[in-house]
């Protein structure tokens, strides 16, 4: 028997493709807050610690605001570029977010930028965008779905370990992407839903 007939075949039942805007993003704007404040709140305590001063969290809190004006400067000349191209796609089999060319290259400058600079937190953000270019979370991995109905905007978190997908749906989709994500994973838990 062959091994590719007991692997049923992928339809697409939904894609398309959107401009994923930075700085009019909360989605963006939360998760950019959590990873450079956890990173710079440890560095404070750290350097807290070891100087055994509250300098120490100063200069976190410095850096901190340092590193969200870098991303505010980064992020507007993104939007003014268009934002990320991404394709979505929800299949047979699960979810897809594919990146376009823009967050490819986005991803390859700032990794190569790293290299050449010799920042690791530059380089392993790179490699970490990289690595989100083409995200898939199966129907019987999807363990939750968070629904923002007036953003247009939905949510599908896996496990821990899964990269979650954002879906930026638009007026024309919303409804029918939310109907094939509640048939396709079920036991999945839903929030948002307007009743």
């Amino acid at each position: 028997m062959d091994d590719k007939s007991l692997i049923p075949e992928e339809v697409v039942l939904s894609s398309w493709a959107a401009a994923v805007l930075v700085l009019s993003n909360p989605s963006a704007w939360r998760g950019v807050g959590l990873s450079l404040g956890a990173g710079a709140l440890g560095l404070g305590i750290l350097l807290a610690f070891i100087s055994k001063s509250i300098k120490g969290l100063y200069l976190g809190a410095g850096l901190f605001g340092g590193l969200m004006v870098n991303f505010v400067i980064v992020a507007g000349i993104i939007d003014i570029f268009g934002g990320f191209r991404v394709n979505f796609i929800i299949t047979s089999r699960g979810v897809r977010s594919i990146s376009g060319k823009g967050a490819r290259v986005a991803a390859n400058t700032a990794f190569v930028g790293g290299v050449l600079a010799g920042s690791l937190t530059t380089m392993a953000a790179g490699s970490a965008a990289k690595s989100e270019q083409n995200v898939f979370i199966p129907y019987s991995e999807i363990t939750r779905v968070k629904v923002n109905s007036r953003r247009r905007y939905i949510l599908v978190r896996g496990d821990w370990s899964q990269k979650p997908i954002g879906l930026y749906c638009n007026k024309e989709n919303f409804t029918g992407v939310l109907q094939l994500l509640q048939e396709g994973c079920s036991s999945a838990q839903f929030s948002g839903l307007s009743v």
